[in-house]
């Protein structure tokens, strides 16, 4: 079936009004009527006349209300096909990709539409790290500046942006233009997408800064569905010609259709910019058109449901299939394997023939239902030296190791599956894989494409500096600040707490203490604490938070009872001069963050009766 993204656009009404009215034009609206908003009244008559955007209980359109950040960018991921039901697999596939990042992103109330957003990142219009950084702190709640728009239309467009001057805008702000945004700009105004403001009769300034209103709203999705014009087709791929540059493929419907690609047409695979020629049978497909012509086509390929790994049993090559013979390696099971026509081969990675397979070889196939996807042979036993940046315990086990590139010098970092068979020896001694620590000099022997022997060795040191950070989490780690360098260490599980001379626990470091740390590698076995008398420690559970006075009220307990007692959180009351850390994360929030039940460790000093923080860390309040 074949969707116009204008049947899609009209569920973008969900998020661009509160109460909406039975539908009717703008004309209805008398806030729309008055000559200041005579440039946008067809666009808004015609979105609602489409049910794109309604009005409000009251017979009011509101024109100049300002959507915000969250709302704009699940906007431009509708528009970018995300609620047209041919767009659906690709869809989920998009949420499955990009969930672990959007997991890390805190959006309250709005946290259902992270389905939206990983769409938004499929199509390349934001980043991984622009989104990021764009809704962190609860930016999602701020209002959406003309000049974020500007970007997200072109990255839409799939423009390529120009190096611009803003000094070379004809507008009359044009030096309150960022450089970032100038060539996004010039782009939207030279396509007609965005118009600047009219001040009077000789002043035009394009105001970047300024929130977008639903007026402007209106006309900006009139004008990109108007120049978009696109449609969509979605099928399952039953046959690939490269050829004859064409594709078949059953719909939606169930109808099977033959289209020829053009050779300029975008071919999108999994995400990323593909050929023709690595489109597999059995793939999601959709058909993009602009117009009538075909602009892309956009593939999910069929997972291989199942890796197996084992020795090649048998192997037969006829005419009209192939059948492989495997003795699967963690069960010494044997299984049959099939494919009905040519599957990937390599050897140690590297692209290699039907006939290199031989008996007894170790393979690892890559498996559709029991349809054989690929094969690699692994043959050779190679050996990696370098660092040990982390270990993670979960199945698999992985070591990620950092090698330098002898050519360009470079950092690289790796990551190994360790075998459960692994031999370990650390400092000329057997070890267990607890024992390499981060920051241990390693070699490695690769066998079969997982890490069969460690050799590791640690070098001995210590650092004395004043504690700037606790991280208390399954990696445990302590940032030290020593001669003006901040530096994080990781925690062995098994490390030795001093406090004033008694054995203590992580629980006993306390921010603003200088402490000394025996090192193993980069890890921390042992940390000494001693006290700083300059130096004071708060603790209880958070009652309430002003963040217009800049403190926090907390409930505090000692030997005689409860009180409450304000942590300021700035000197003066203005601006937070406080370093506020989540415990549980390690990295730096805001004040706005801390909620009531929170539990904080605030260390500094009193000045003038009133205790004001250097530093506070915070346990966020059980769920």
């Amino acid at each position: 079936m074949k969707n116009k993204f204008l049947s899609v656009i009209v569920t973008l009404s969900l998020i661009l009004t509160c109460m909406a009215v039975p539908a009717f034009g703008a004309n209805a609206f008398p806030d729309v009527l008055s000559p200041d908003h005579d440039w946008a009244a067809d666009q808004i008559d015609e979105m609602t006349n489409l049910g794109i955007i309604k009005g409000y209980t009251d017979g009011t359109f509101k024109p100049d209300r300002a959507i915000s950040k969250i709302e704009a960018l699940v906007l431009f991921s509708r528009v970018a096909g995300y609620s047209d039901e041919e767009y659906a697999s690709i869809a989920d596939f998009a949420y499955d990709k990009y969930q672990y990042l959007l997991e890390e992103i805190e959006l309250g109330a709005y946290d259902s539409l992270k389905t939206e957003l990983a769409f938004l990142l499929y199509k390349g219009i934001m980043t991984d790290d622009e989104i990021t950084e764009y809704l962190a702190d609860e930016q999602y709640l701020e209002e959406f500046p003309r000049q974020d728009a500007a970007m997200l239309l072109a990255n839409l467009m799939e423009a390529q942006i120009k190096s611009v001057s803003p000094s070379a805008l004809e507008f009359a702000d044009a030096d309150k233009i960022s450089k970032d945004y100038a060539g996004y700009i010039a782009y939207v105004v030279d396509n007609g997408f965005m118009n600047g403001v009219q001040l009077d009769a000789d002043t035009v300034v394009f105001d970047a800064e300024a929130p977008l209103s639903r007026a402007q709203v209106c006309v900006l999705l009139y004008r990109i569905m108007d120049k978009l014009n696109v449609s969509v087709e979605s099928g399952k791929v039953i046959g690939v010609s490269t050829e004859g540059n064409t594709i078949d493929f059953v719909n939606s419907d169930g109808e099977e259709n033959r289209y020829i690609i053009p050779e300029d047409a975008k071919i999108i695979i999994d995400g990323d910019a593909s050929t023709l020629d690595r489109v597999l049978t059995e793939s999601e497909i959709v058909v993009v058109r602009h117009g009538k012509s075909i602009y892309a086509i956009e593939a999910i390929s069929p997972e291989a449901n199942l890796v197996v790994k084992g020795e090649v049993e048998s192997f037969v090559a006829r005419s009209n299939f192939i059948k492989l013979t495997v003795k699967i390696e963690d069960t010494n099971d044997t299984a049959i394997y099939y494919a009905n026509e040519e599957f990937k081969v390599t050897t140690d990675g590297v692209a290699d023939d039907f006939d290199s397979i031989k008996v007894g070889d170790y393979v690892v196939v890559s498996l559709l239902g029991n349809e054989i996807v690929s094969v690699d042979r692994q043959t050779s036993e190679g050996t990696v030296q370098g660092k040990v940046k982390g270990i993670s315990f979960t199945n698999p086990i992985t070591l990620s190791v950092v090698t330098i590139d002898e050519i360009s010098k470079k950092e690289n970092l790796s990551e190994y599956t360790v075998s459960e068979s692994a031999v370990i020896r650390k400092n000329g001694k057997t070890a267990s894989l607890r024992d390499v620590l981060a920051g241990d000099e390693v070699i490695l022997t690769i066998t079969r494409g997982s890490i069969s022997r460690i050799i590791a060795t640690s070098s001995k040191g210590n650092v004395t500096g004043t504690v700037t950070a606790i991280k208390i989490a399954a990696q445990a780690s302590v940032t030290v600040s020593a001669n003006g360098i901040e530096r994080e260490y990781p925690i062995t599980i098994d490390a030795e707490f001093v406090v004033g001379g008694n054995v203590a626990s992580i629980y006993d470091l306390r921010l603003g203490n200088v402490v000394k740390l025996t090192l193993s590698g980069e890890t921390a076995t042992r940390i000494e604490q001693t006290s700083t008398s300059s130096v004071t420690t708060k603790t209880g559970v958070v009652e309430n938070v002003s963040t217009s006075y800049g403190y926090i009220t907390i409930l505090s307990t000692n030997n005689t009872g409860s009180f409450s007692e304000q942590i300021f959180a700035s000197k003066t009351g203005g601006s937070v001069t406080a370093k506020i850390i989540n415990g549980e994360t390690g990295k730096e929030i805001v004040l706005k963050n801390i909620k009531e039940g929170d539990h904080i460790i605030a260390t500094g000093a009193y000045t003038n009766g009133a205790f004001v923080a250097k530093t506070i860390v915070v346990t966020p309040a059980a769920e």
